[in-house]
């Protein structure tokens, strides 16, 4: 049978989605939330589908919400049941690309969890950076800066994912993605140890890179891409070897914002 519309359930028919982005979650803000839950009740259904063939229901988005009717007590809660193609399950991409929607704007979020379900876009579901912008209804720059963080070094990237503290924001980790991989290890720790706010990782990171440049590379491995627009010509030059297209579309991306920035200063004397 499909079925489709809004439905009070029993929660212990109800399952969360175990591929779904979101890996932690913040002890604090689920306590404030059941206790709203407990007073008020769930206000905002959870969206869920059907898994026909053994009888529960899989929540597409509102597992927030699902957890706290749960530390509440509630025996059934709200649910709006989504349908889906008889004999199967919602596409995988669907699902994630509501997934992602929900939990962009979650301070709690740990960055990674993003960042992993947006490379699961690009990488399993081949879906361009323009592609995962138009689905996402973001911009393309803050997708290129999420697989961004894929860059960093797995040992520092596994540190980040664990932190209990919740030190780590995206702009943290987009800024130590800059530094060479023997580096990164060192900048986390300095974040952690000496709570460097996002914006003074970003300056440490930037006085790194000035220092870098300053410094004679003779024998350092470079990587130049060259780019021809009708009489004009673009050379971007990389000190690594091995370069991606999403490292040339971060560039990119920055000297678009440095220009914006300068317009925005001439307009503004």
């Amino acid at each position: 049978m499909r079925l489709k519309g809004a439905y009070v359930i029993e929660t212990a028919f109800i399952r969360p989605d175990p591929l779904q982005p979101r890996r932690e979650w913040n002890e604090v803000e689920m306590e404030s939330l059941t206790a709203s839950v407990a007073e008020r009740g769930i206000k905002q259904p959870v969206r869920v589908w059907h898994v026909e063939a053994e009888g529960v229901y899989q929540i597409i988005s509102g597992e927030r919400r699902y957890r706290a009717a749960r530390a509440a007590g509630l025996s059934a809660i709200p649910c709006i049941i989504e349908d889906a193609p008889a004999g199967t399950v919602p596409p995988r991409r669907e699902l994630l690309v509501d997934q992602i929607v929900e939990n962009w704007q979650r301070e709690d979020l740990n960055p990674y969890d993003l960042a992993d379900a947006l490379k699961e876009l690009r990488d399993q579901h081949g879906l361009s950076q323009e592609e995962i912008a138009r689905v996402t209804s973001k911009p393309k720059s803050e997708i290129s800066r999420f697989l961004a963080m894929q860059r960093v070094e797995p040992t520092v990237q596994q540190a980040i994912r664990q932190d209990p503290d919740g030190r780590f924001s995206r702009r943290h980790v987009v800024a130590i993605s800059k530094l060479q991989p023997d580096e990164q290890a060192a900048m986390a720790e300095r974040i952690k140890t000496e709570r460097l706010s996002a914006t003074e990782t970003e300056r440490a990171v930037g006085r790194r890179a000035k220092q870098e440049a300053g410094r004679p590379a003779r024998g350092a491995p470079f990587t130049m891409r060259r780019y021809a627009i009708g009489s004009t010509h673009v050379r971007i030059t990389f000190r690594k070897r091995a370069v991606t297209a999403d490292d040339v579309l971060e560039v990119l991306d920055r000297v678009r914002e440095m220009v914006g920035r300068e317009r925005g200063a001439d307009d503004n004397p």
